[in-house]
């Protein structure tokens, strides 16, 4: 596909909102940020991100099964990769207007949770 004029716009909303969804958890967004410069093996995530094991994984599962990441198994391991690496791009814009609502002192109710 050479762009979004051949996807109807409501499916494109649908599959925007499940990208949102997906985007939606602090440990996937960190997944993401660990991901953008080299791929990892799940030790080296559990390791960088303090979470256990069986959390990093099944978020990597989740991940995968949305082609977000790809794997890669190398004798007794799996290296995921990024595969859309304009993912953290877009996460980096949110992060910038979310710092500059927080530097006008505005709130959001997401912001107060």
């Amino acid at each position: 596909m050479s762009g979004t004029e051949e996807v109807p716009e409501e499916r494109l909303f649908e599959l925007q909102a499940r990208l949102c969804k997906f985007m939606s958890h602090p440990l996937r967004l960190r997944l993401l940020e660990l991901l953008e410069s080299q791929e990892r093996n799940v030790s080296e995530l559990v390791e960088l991100t303090g979470e256990p094991q069986p959390v990093v994984s099944r978020h990597l599962a989740y991940m995968q099964q949305l082609g977000i990441v790809t794997s890669e198994r190398r004798g007794t391991k799996v290296y995921y990769k990024l595969r859309y690496p304009e993912l953290r791009e877009a996460c980096k814009i949110l992060r910038g207007v979310l710092v500059k609502i927080l530097k006008e002192g505005r709130s959001l109710a997401l912001i107060s949770e």
